[in-house]
């Protein structure tokens, strides 16, 4: 493994270590044009419960790195889905060099459109675009190629929620963000008391805007939502949230 943010060149790509519980993964990445993991990827890994045999949806893989996580725990199989073609492309390679790619499959798509029908997860991690398009473009956290949450950071996370209880197994487990400050948390949770009958929240973190990022964040951002963003010590924050969601109601 490389040591921690050690680099190694080669083509386009970078390969580059990220700690996760329980694992170092190294990733091919590319910064300057594609998503990199960040510490919400790391928190996901921090409460997300994998029990031996469990099949694993990761929707929004990204590079891969939580379904490599997935795959280098317990899981019987990891199924992983993005929109971008080139990450989908990453995460098989990523699969390759960790050796999880006879259990792990990328599919290239929305959600849940491109899985095998009638396929059903014990564990479904929804780490997917939660960010309003404008803070989230003018931050450079989400590059042209990839997909946002809209115009108030809600669009693919209340899909998501809509779609998930078809892709559960009884008793199986949703994982999701919510950017308080940064989306209309308001609408994403009562999309999910609309969908799941039970509903944990298992982070809750403060991450901190530098001085420059929060007069971007103030220029682009709707009233409503930016005085969410709150001050902590010295500096204005969004507040972070994953919640585990539960017992999904019918359609």
């Amino acid at each position: 493994m490389l040591g921690h943010d050690e680099k190694a060149e080669t083509e386009e790509a970078v390969l580059q270590s990220f700690k996760l519980k329980g694992h170092a993964i190294d990733l091919y990445v590319m910064p300057e044009a594609l998503f990199v993991p960040n510490a919400v990827s790391r928190l996901f890994s921090k409460i997300v419960e994998i029990r031996p045999g469990d099949l694993v949806f990761d929707v929004g893989t990204g590079t891969g790195v939580l379904a490599i996580w997935a795959a280098l725990e317990p899981s019987a199989r990891v199924c992983a889905v993005d929109p971008v073609a080139e990450h989908c492309e990453l995460a098989e390679q990523n699969a390759r060099l960790h050796g999880v790619d006879h259990k792990l499959d990328v599919f290239h798509g929305s959600l849940f459109d491109p899985l095998p029908e009638g396929l059903k997860a014990d564990v479904i991690i929804g780490d997917v675009s939660g960010i309003a398009d404008a803070p989230g473009k003018a931050l450079g956290w989400y590059s042209s190629e990839v997909p946002t949450g809209g115009g108030d950071g809600t669009e693919v996370i209340t899909e998501l929620l809509h779609q998930a209880h078809r892709y559960l197994a009884p008793g199986g487990k949703l994982y999701f963000p919510v950017a308080v400050g940064l989306s209309d948390d308001d609408k994403i949770m009562q999309a999910a008391r609309e969908c799941f009958a039970s509903l944990v929240r298992k982070v809750d973190v403060w991450f901190p805007l530098s001085d420059e990022e929060y007069e971007i964040v103030s220029c682009c951002l709707p009233p409503a939502l930016l005085e969410r963003v709150q001050r902590k010590g010295s500096r204005m924050a969004w507040n972070g949230h994953i919640y585990e969601a539960t017992e999904p109601k019918p359609a």
